[in-house]
Protein backbone atom coordinates (compact mmCIF):
# COMPACT_ATOMS: atom_id res chain seq x y z
CA UNK A 1 0.00 0.00 0.00
CA UNK A 2 2.86 2.51 1.17
CA UNK A 3 4.76 1.85 -2.05
CA UNK A 4 1.53 2.57 -3.84
CA UNK A 5 0.85 5.68 -2.52
CA UNK A 6 5.14 6.38 -3.33
CA UNK A 7 4.09 5.74 -6.84
CA UNK A 8 0.95 7.80 -7.21
CA UNK A 9 2.44 10.74 -5.38
CA UNK A 10 5.57 10.63 -7.85
CA UNK A 11 3.12 10.65 -10.69
CA UNK A 12 1.13 13.48 -9.11
CA UNK A 13 4.21 15.51 -9.11
CA UNK A 14 5.41 14.90 -12.86
CA UNK A 15 2.10 15.73 -13.79
CA UNK A 16 2.25 19.25 -11.62
CA UNK A 17 5.96 19.69 -13.18
CA UNK A 18 4.42 19.07 -16.66
CA UNK A 19 1.94 22.06 -15.96
CA UNK A 20 3.79 24.57 -14.21
CA UNK A 21 6.50 24.43 -16.72
CA UNK A 22 4.19 24.02 -19.98
CA UNK A 23 6.09 21.65 -21.71
CA UNK A 24 3.51 21.50 -24.24
CA UNK A 25 4.67 24.78 -25.35
CA UNK A 26 8.31 24.14 -25.47
CA UNK A 27 10.17 24.51 -28.71
CA UNK A 28 8.51 26.55 -31.07
CA UNK A 29 10.05 28.84 -33.45
CA UNK A 30 12.61 31.31 -31.94
CA UNK A 31 15.34 32.97 -33.74
CA UNK A 32 17.92 33.02 -30.99
CA UNK A 33 17.58 29.26 -30.61
CA UNK A 34 18.42 28.70 -34.45
CA UNK A 35 21.14 31.43 -34.22
CA UNK A 36 22.97 30.65 -31.06
CA UNK A 37 23.32 28.16 -28.44
CA UNK A 38 20.89 29.08 -25.50
CA UNK A 39 23.31 28.33 -22.87
CA UNK A 40 25.67 30.83 -24.28
CA UNK A 41 26.27 33.45 -20.84
CA UNK A 42 28.66 35.27 -23.03
CA UNK A 43 27.76 35.99 -26.38
CA UNK A 44 24.08 35.66 -26.09
CA UNK A 45 22.38 36.28 -22.80
CA UNK A 46 25.58 39.37 -21.93
CA UNK A 47 25.34 40.57 -25.08
CA UNK A 48 22.02 41.03 -25.67
CA UNK A 49 21.44 42.67 -22.28
CA UNK A 50 24.51 44.62 -22.88
CA UNK A 51 22.73 46.22 -26.76
CA UNK A 52 19.39 46.92 -25.12
CA UNK A 53 21.49 48.95 -22.08
CA UNK A 54 23.63 50.95 -24.43
CA UNK A 55 22.39 54.52 -25.27
CA UNK A 56 24.38 54.59 -28.55
CA UNK A 57 23.12 50.98 -29.81
CA UNK A 58 21.23 50.50 -33.39
CA UNK A 59 18.10 49.67 -31.57
CA UNK A 60 17.38 53.67 -31.44
CA UNK A 61 15.63 54.07 -27.79
CA UNK A 62 18.40 56.61 -26.64
CA UNK A 63 18.82 55.85 -22.58
CA UNK A 64 15.23 54.28 -22.19
CA UNK A 65 15.84 50.92 -21.58
CA UNK A 66 19.04 51.45 -19.49
CA UNK A 67 16.87 53.72 -17.40
CA UNK A 68 14.34 51.21 -17.06
CA UNK A 69 16.87 48.54 -15.91
CA UNK A 70 18.82 51.12 -13.33
CA UNK A 71 14.80 51.15 -11.71
CA UNK A 72 14.28 47.41 -11.26
CA UNK A 73 17.80 47.55 -9.86
CA UNK A 74 16.99 49.76 -7.53
CA UNK A 75 20.16 52.11 -8.55
CA UNK A 76 18.95 55.96 -8.19
CA UNK A 77 22.26 57.71 -7.61
CA UNK A 78 23.56 56.84 -11.04
CA UNK A 79 23.87 59.71 -13.52
CA UNK A 80 23.37 59.30 -17.40
CA UNK A 81 25.40 62.02 -18.63
CA UNK A 82 28.18 60.72 -20.98
CA UNK A 83 27.39 56.99 -20.29
CA UNK A 84 28.82 54.04 -22.48
CA UNK A 85 28.31 50.49 -21.91
CA UNK A 86 30.96 47.51 -23.02
CA UNK A 87 30.90 45.97 -24.84
CA UNK A 88 28.18 47.31 -27.12
CA UNK A 89 28.02 46.64 -31.42
CA UNK A 90 31.24 48.80 -32.10
CA UNK A 91 33.60 47.49 -29.30
CA UNK A 92 32.94 43.58 -28.89
CA UNK A 93 35.86 43.28 -26.34
CA UNK A 94 35.18 43.31 -22.51
CA UNK A 95 36.76 46.04 -20.50
CA UNK A 96 38.61 44.56 -17.92
CA UNK A 97 36.99 40.80 -18.23
CA UNK A 98 33.77 42.19 -17.19
CA UNK A 99 30.82 40.93 -18.67
CA UNK A 100 29.27 44.37 -19.05
CA UNK A 101 30.56 47.86 -17.40
CA UNK A 102 28.54 50.74 -17.37
CA UNK A 103 30.49 54.32 -17.09
CA UNK A 104 29.86 57.80 -17.20
CA UNK A 105 31.28 61.11 -17.50
CA UNK A 106 31.37 61.74 -13.56
CA UNK A 107 33.58 58.42 -13.26
CA UNK A 108 30.63 56.39 -11.76
CA UNK A 109 30.79 52.90 -12.49
CA UNK A 110 28.18 49.86 -12.69
CA UNK A 111 29.49 46.10 -12.70
CA UNK A 112 27.34 43.79 -14.21
CA UNK A 113 28.31 40.27 -14.06
CA UNK A 114 26.13 37.44 -15.25
CA UNK A 115 25.88 34.26 -13.25
CA UNK A 116 24.54 31.19 -14.67
CA UNK A 117 26.82 28.25 -15.17
CA UNK A 118 29.97 30.02 -14.88
CA UNK A 119 32.13 29.58 -11.75
CA UNK A 120 33.30 32.56 -9.86
CA UNK A 121 37.41 33.06 -10.86
CA UNK A 122 39.11 32.75 -7.71
CA UNK A 123 43.07 32.52 -8.04
CA UNK A 124 43.56 30.51 -4.64
CA UNK A 125 47.46 31.23 -4.66
CA UNK A 126 46.54 34.87 -3.77
CA UNK A 127 46.68 36.52 -0.60
CA UNK A 128 45.35 39.99 -1.04
CA UNK A 129 41.22 39.45 -1.13
CA UNK A 130 41.01 42.42 -3.62
CA UNK A 131 43.12 40.53 -6.13
CA UNK A 132 42.10 36.82 -5.31
CA UNK A 133 37.99 36.80 -5.62
CA UNK A 134 36.56 37.54 -9.05
CA UNK A 135 34.19 40.75 -7.98
CA UNK A 136 36.79 42.20 -5.56
CA UNK A 137 39.36 41.86 -8.80
CA UNK A 138 36.67 43.88 -10.89
CA UNK A 139 36.73 46.87 -8.18
CA UNK A 140 40.45 46.44 -7.52
CA UNK A 141 40.68 47.38 -11.50
CA UNK A 142 38.28 50.38 -11.16
CA UNK A 143 38.34 51.81 -8.22
CA UNK A 144 41.89 51.37 -6.76
CA UNK A 145 44.54 50.54 -9.17
CA UNK A 146 43.85 53.47 -11.39
CA UNK A 147 46.88 56.33 -10.36
CA UNK A 148 44.31 58.97 -12.01
CA UNK A 149 41.27 57.58 -13.38
CA UNK A 150 39.94 56.04 -10.52
CA UNK A 151 35.94 54.94 -10.64
CA UNK A 152 33.28 55.37 -8.06
CA UNK A 153 32.08 51.68 -8.47
CA UNK A 154 28.16 52.36 -7.82
CA UNK A 155 27.27 49.18 -7.48
CA UNK A 156 27.84 44.94 -8.75
CA UNK A 157 25.43 43.34 -9.93
CA UNK A 158 25.49 39.68 -9.75
CA UNK A 159 23.13 38.15 -11.94
CA UNK A 160 22.24 34.21 -11.11
CA UNK A 161 19.51 32.03 -11.42
CA UNK A 162 18.57 32.10 -8.02
CA UNK A 163 19.58 35.34 -6.55
CA UNK A 164 22.78 33.45 -4.42
CA UNK A 165 25.70 34.72 -2.67
CA UNK A 166 29.40 35.04 -4.71
CA UNK A 167 31.40 32.00 -3.96
CA UNK A 168 33.48 33.05 -1.19
CA UNK A 169 31.42 35.70 -0.65
CA UNK A 170 32.05 35.98 3.49
CA UNK A 171 36.03 36.61 2.41
CA UNK A 172 35.36 39.68 0.08
CA UNK A 173 36.60 43.29 1.62
CA UNK A 174 33.72 44.99 3.02
CA UNK A 175 33.93 47.73 1.04
CA UNK A 176 33.20 45.34 -2.01
CA UNK A 177 30.56 43.27 0.30
CA UNK A 178 28.59 46.58 0.96
CA UNK A 179 28.29 47.46 -3.07
CA UNK A 180 26.80 43.96 -4.32
CA UNK A 181 23.40 43.63 -5.48
CA UNK A 182 21.91 40.52 -5.85
CA UNK A 183 19.30 39.86 -8.31
CA UNK A 184 17.76 37.26 -10.10
CA UNK A 185 17.02 36.35 -14.46
CA UNK A 186 13.85 34.65 -13.57
CA UNK A 187 12.24 37.35 -11.92
CA UNK A 188 14.40 40.90 -12.22
CA UNK A 189 15.46 40.41 -16.00
CA UNK A 190 12.19 39.11 -16.82
CA UNK A 191 10.42 42.35 -15.13
CA UNK A 192 12.46 44.68 -17.01
CA UNK A 193 12.27 42.72 -20.24
CA UNK A 194 8.65 43.42 -20.03
CA UNK A 195 8.87 47.17 -18.90
CA UNK A 196 10.84 47.51 -22.48
CA UNK A 197 8.64 45.71 -24.63
CA UNK A 198 5.52 47.80 -22.68
CA UNK A 199 7.65 51.29 -23.61
CA UNK A 200 7.21 50.06 -27.50
CA UNK A 201 3.74 51.06 -28.74
CA UNK A 202 4.21 49.50 -32.13
CA UNK A 203 4.94 46.39 -33.33
CA UNK A 204 8.68 46.56 -34.91
CA UNK A 205 11.55 44.13 -35.57
CA UNK A 206 13.27 45.28 -32.40
CA UNK A 207 9.74 44.51 -30.38
CA UNK A 208 9.65 41.20 -31.71
CA UNK A 209 13.48 40.42 -30.87
CA UNK A 210 13.16 41.45 -27.58
CA UNK A 211 10.19 39.19 -27.20
CA UNK A 212 12.12 36.23 -29.08
CA UNK A 213 14.62 36.61 -26.59
CA UNK A 214 12.20 36.51 -23.77
CA UNK A 215 11.05 33.04 -24.71
CA UNK A 216 14.14 31.78 -25.76
CA UNK A 217 15.97 32.58 -22.15
CA UNK A 218 12.55 31.69 -20.38
CA UNK A 219 12.66 28.25 -22.30
CA UNK A 220 16.74 28.38 -21.45
CA UNK A 221 16.58 29.45 -17.85
CA UNK A 222 13.15 27.32 -16.88
CA UNK A 223 15.30 24.11 -17.81
CA UNK A 224 18.16 24.82 -15.51
CA UNK A 225 15.30 25.16 -13.20
CA UNK A 226 13.28 22.18 -14.26
CA UNK A 227 15.93 20.19 -14.03
CA UNK A 228 17.16 21.19 -10.70
CA UNK A 229 13.11 20.10 -9.56
CA UNK A 230 13.16 16.59 -11.56
CA UNK A 231 16.83 15.99 -10.37
CA UNK A 232 15.08 16.48 -6.58
CA UNK A 233 12.66 14.58 -7.44
CA UNK A 234 14.42 11.65 -8.72
CA UNK A 235 16.27 11.63 -5.25
CA UNK A 236 13.55 11.95 -3.04
CA UNK A 237 11.42 8.79 -4.87
CA UNK A 238 14.83 7.23 -6.18
CA UNK A 239 13.77 3.85 -6.96
CA UNK A 240 10.59 4.57 -8.80
CA UNK A 241 12.40 7.73 -10.31
CA UNK A 242 15.00 5.66 -11.68
CA UNK A 243 12.41 2.95 -13.42
CA UNK A 244 10.83 5.96 -15.07
CA UNK A 245 14.27 7.29 -16.35
CA UNK A 246 15.09 4.26 -17.57
CA UNK A 247 12.17 2.79 -19.50
CA UNK A 248 11.36 2.44 -22.88
CA UNK A 249 8.48 4.19 -24.17
CA UNK A 250 6.32 2.01 -25.11
CA UNK A 251 5.99 0.96 -21.10
CA UNK A 252 4.99 4.41 -20.08
CA UNK A 253 1.61 6.42 -20.51
CA UNK A 254 1.52 8.84 -23.58
CA UNK A 255 0.87 11.69 -21.26
CA UNK A 256 4.17 11.43 -19.73
CA UNK A 257 6.12 11.14 -23.02
CA UNK A 258 6.87 15.30 -23.08
CA UNK A 259 8.56 15.21 -19.41
CA UNK A 260 10.16 12.13 -20.08
CA UNK A 261 12.33 14.05 -22.83
CA UNK A 262 13.01 16.86 -20.02
CA UNK A 263 15.50 13.68 -18.74
CA UNK A 264 18.20 15.19 -21.29
CA UNK A 265 18.95 18.31 -18.75
CA UNK A 266 19.04 16.10 -15.67
CA UNK A 267 21.50 14.24 -17.13
CA UNK A 268 23.31 17.68 -18.19
CA UNK A 269 23.16 18.87 -14.87
CA UNK A 270 24.60 15.82 -13.76
CA UNK A 271 27.62 15.57 -15.93
CA UNK A 272 28.45 19.28 -15.29
CA UNK A 273 27.85 18.95 -11.27
CA UNK A 274 30.59 16.10 -11.75
CA UNK A 275 32.86 18.13 -13.69
CA UNK A 276 32.38 21.53 -11.52
CA UNK A 277 33.17 19.40 -8.09
CA UNK A 278 36.05 17.07 -10.21
CA UNK A 279 37.40 20.81 -11.28
CA UNK A 280 37.20 22.08 -7.49
CA UNK A 281 38.98 19.27 -6.05
CA UNK A 282 41.98 18.98 -8.56
CA UNK A 283 42.40 23.02 -7.95
CA UNK A 284 42.36 22.75 -3.97
CA UNK A 285 44.16 19.16 -3.91
CA UNK A 286 47.14 20.04 -6.70
CA UNK A 287 46.81 23.46 -6.83
CA UNK A 288 46.68 23.22 -10.52
CA UNK A 289 45.21 25.38 -12.99
CA UNK A 290 42.55 23.76 -14.48
CA UNK A 291 40.62 24.40 -18.34
CA UNK A 292 36.49 25.25 -18.40
CA UNK A 293 34.40 22.66 -18.61
CA UNK A 294 33.53 22.17 -22.23
CA UNK A 295 29.45 22.84 -22.08
CA UNK A 296 28.83 22.06 -25.35
CA UNK A 297 30.54 18.67 -25.87
CA UNK A 298 27.80 17.88 -22.43
CA UNK A 299 25.23 19.22 -24.82
CA UNK A 300 26.38 17.09 -27.46
CA UNK A 301 26.76 13.96 -25.25
CA UNK A 302 23.38 14.74 -23.26
CA UNK A 303 21.07 15.90 -26.54
CA UNK A 304 22.51 13.93 -29.70
CA UNK A 305 21.16 11.16 -31.10
CA UNK A 306 24.29 8.83 -30.75
CA UNK A 307 25.56 10.34 -27.51
CA UNK A 308 28.74 8.60 -27.88
CA UNK A 309 30.72 12.16 -27.39
CA UNK A 310 34.61 12.55 -25.44
CA UNK A 311 34.21 14.76 -22.40
CA UNK A 312 37.68 15.79 -20.94
CA UNK A 313 38.68 18.11 -18.05
CA UNK A 314 42.47 19.22 -18.57
CA UNK A 315 44.70 20.66 -16.03
CA UNK A 316 48.10 22.29 -15.42
CA UNK A 317 50.39 20.91 -12.66
CA UNK A 318 54.31 22.26 -12.49
CA UNK A 319 54.05 23.12 -16.30
CA UNK A 320 52.83 19.64 -16.87
CA UNK A 321 49.39 18.94 -18.60
CA UNK A 322 47.33 16.58 -17.67
CA UNK A 323 43.47 15.32 -18.49
CA UNK A 324 40.82 13.01 -16.89
CA UNK A 325 38.38 12.13 -19.60
CA UNK A 326 35.27 10.30 -20.46
CA UNK A 327 34.75 8.02 -23.87
CA UNK A 328 34.61 4.34 -25.13
CA UNK A 329 36.63 3.38 -22.43
CA UNK A 330 35.05 4.59 -19.44
CA UNK A 331 37.38 7.49 -17.45
CA UNK A 332 41.27 7.41 -18.06
CA UNK A 333 43.81 10.00 -16.67
CA UNK A 334 47.28 10.84 -18.47
CA UNK A 335 49.60 13.49 -19.65
CA UNK A 336 48.23 15.45 -21.99
CA UNK A 337 50.51 15.24 -24.96
CA UNK A 338 49.89 13.72 -28.62
CA UNK A 339 52.77 11.04 -27.91
CA UNK A 340 52.11 8.80 -24.78
CA UNK A 341 53.86 5.71 -23.29
CA UNK A 342 52.01 3.57 -21.36
CA UNK A 343 53.88 5.07 -18.17
CA UNK A 344 51.80 8.34 -19.43
CA UNK A 345 48.45 7.36 -18.96
CA UNK A 346 45.70 5.10 -16.80
CA UNK A 347 42.43 3.63 -17.71
CA UNK A 348 40.89 3.68 -14.16
CA UNK A 349 37.18 1.49 -13.13
CA UNK A 350 37.57 -0.91 -15.69
CA UNK A 351 34.06 -2.51 -16.86
CA UNK A 352 32.18 -0.52 -14.43
CA UNK A 353 29.93 1.03 -16.86
CA UNK A 354 31.36 4.63 -17.12
CA UNK A 355 31.23 4.87 -20.68
CA UNK A 356 30.23 7.81 -22.25
CA UNK A 357 28.13 8.67 -19.36
CA UNK A 358 25.44 6.11 -20.35
CA UNK A 359 22.24 6.36 -17.69
CA UNK A 360 21.10 2.87 -18.58
CA UNK A 361 23.90 2.13 -16.07
CA UNK A 362 23.01 2.27 -12.23
CA UNK A 363 26.08 3.27 -11.70
CA UNK A 364 25.77 6.27 -13.93
CA UNK A 365 22.33 6.86 -12.88
CA UNK A 366 23.53 7.35 -9.43
CA UNK A 367 25.57 10.18 -9.79
CA UNK A 368 22.76 12.00 -9.46
CA UNK A 369 22.68 11.65 -6.00
CA UNK A 370 26.11 14.31 -4.43
CA UNK A 371 27.25 11.70 -2.32
CA UNK A 372 27.77 9.18 -4.81
CA UNK A 373 29.46 12.13 -7.16
CA UNK A 374 31.73 12.91 -4.82
CA UNK A 375 32.86 9.14 -4.22
CA UNK A 376 33.72 9.04 -7.75
CA UNK A 377 35.64 12.79 -7.56
CA UNK A 378 37.60 11.15 -4.61
CA UNK A 379 38.28 8.20 -6.42
CA UNK A 380 39.88 9.96 -9.50
CA UNK A 381 41.59 12.37 -7.33
CA UNK A 382 43.20 9.64 -5.64
CA UNK A 383 44.21 7.82 -8.84
CA UNK A 384 45.36 10.78 -10.03
CA UNK A 385 47.87 11.60 -7.07
CA UNK A 386 49.55 7.99 -7.51
CA UNK A 387 50.44 9.01 -11.62
CA UNK A 388 51.55 12.93 -10.81
CA UNK A 389 53.95 11.11 -8.17
CA UNK A 390 54.98 8.19 -10.62
CA UNK A 391 55.28 10.75 -13.61
CA UNK A 392 57.13 13.47 -11.86
CA UNK A 393 59.77 10.88 -10.40
CA UNK A 394 60.41 9.69 -14.06
CA UNK A 395 60.95 13.47 -14.95
CA UNK A 396 63.35 14.09 -12.02
CA UNK A 397 64.97 10.96 -13.29
CA UNK A 398 65.32 12.00 -16.51
CA UNK A 399 66.61 15.37 -15.78
CA UNK A 400 69.32 14.36 -13.46
CA UNK A 401 70.69 11.67 -16.17
CA UNK A 402 70.47 14.16 -18.36
CA UNK A 403 71.97 17.06 -16.41
CA UNK A 404 75.40 17.96 -17.23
Amino acid sequence: MNQELSRNDFFQQLDQINTRYNLSNYNQFNIFRVMFKLHDEKYLHSRFISFLLDPNGSHGQGTKFLTLFLEVMGISNYSLEGVTVNPNERSRTEEHNIDILIKNKYKQAIIIENKVFAKDQTKLNEKDPYLKYQLPRYYHKLAIEPTNAKHEVVSMIYLTINGKDPEHFEHFPEDVKSLLNKKDHLSDIAMWLDLCLNSLSEDSDLKRSIEHYKQARFEFLNDVKLALELKESTLKNYELAKAFWQAELKDIDIKYYTIKDQFIHVKWHTIYDFYTKLKEVIEVTFGAKVGDIDKEQITKLTHGSKNKVITVLVFEVDNIPYYVCNDANGFSIGRNVSKKSSTDFKLLFKEKGYEYFDFSEDIVFELIKPEKRDELVGSIVDELKGLLSEIKRGVSSYCKITTF
